[in-house]
């Protein structure tokens, strides 16, 4: 049995150091403050392009909760449809109600529109901070859709083992349970001992630019952010999980 070690990807630099580092599949994202947006249609287009490696992409409008308006939805539709025109071999998305329940009508219709361009679609972990797990997921499996990342509703995914474990046999096959949320190669261990085939990691370090900035007063975005430092995904660790997931198929 095959195993997918997913890396949640920003930029070209990340994606770049993902594949090397021999992930199987990239979640490609914007807006790594906001947990991730919808990314531009040329980043996708180039990843698709340039890089032999299974690409999900977020459909996600703007950060913050995922209840969304009429207007939202339909950019939503647009990104999916983006998305498969251009190749993406997945979409993530989630719709939530106001009381925390899965919105069946509008991840009714975006789960066809995906079908229909034969991308596989993957809910993001909206799903660890809805009500209701368990009927969460019956109603994910129902819908038709492959894949739920997940923490198991704890800060990270090592701490949500106990919910991970109800899910994925709750899940039976009918759908992968894809752990995710503070996957390192540090703390893999207890991720392991499930019955699972996919993991996600965000795993990331810090990069110091090599640009001289003249105006430090000037800040390109926000003043809490240092312009000349930058995220970029961590090739040794990404590295260091292939190598455990690999492991665990052998």
């Amino acid at each position: 049995m095959s195993h997918t070690v997913e890396v949640c990807c920003y930029t070209v630099q990340d994606v770049l150091k993902a594949h090397h580092a021999g992930a199987h599949r990239v979640e490609l994202c914007a807006d790594r403050t906001a947990g991730g947006t919808t990314p531009s249609s040329g980043l996708i287009e180039w990843v698709i392009d340039q890089i032999p490696i299974d690409l999900a992409v977020m459909i996600r409008p703007r950060g913050g909760d995922a209840v969304y308006s009429r207007e939202e939805l339909a950019v939503m539709k647009r990104d999916i449809e983006i998305a498969g025109r251009l190749g993406a071999h997945s979409v993530v998305f989630a719709v939530l109600d106001e009381t925390g329940f899965l919105d069946i009508g509008p991840m009714k219709e975006l789960v066809a529109l995906a079908k229909s361009y034969e991308m596989e679609i993957a809910c993001h972990r909206a799903f660890d901070r809805a009500r209701n797990p368990q009927k969460f997921l019956h109603e994910l499996i129902g819908l038709g859709v492959n894949r739920l990342l997940t923490s198991g509703q704890k800060p990270t995914a090592v701490e949500g083992v106990s919910l991970l474990r109800e899910l994925i046999e709750i899940a039976d096959g009918k759908l992968s349970i894809m752990p995710g949320g503070g996957v390192r190669g540090t703390n893999l261990q207890p991720l392991l001992e499930l019955d699972i085939t996919e993991i996600h990691t965000g795993s990331a370090k810090i990069q110091k630019t090599d640009v001289n900035v003249y105006q430090h007063e000037v800040y390109l975005g926000s003043p809490v952010h240092d312009d000349s430092q930058q995220l970029i995904v961590d090739h040794q660790d990404v590295a260091l999980i292939v190598k455990a997931m690999e492991a665990k198929t052998r």
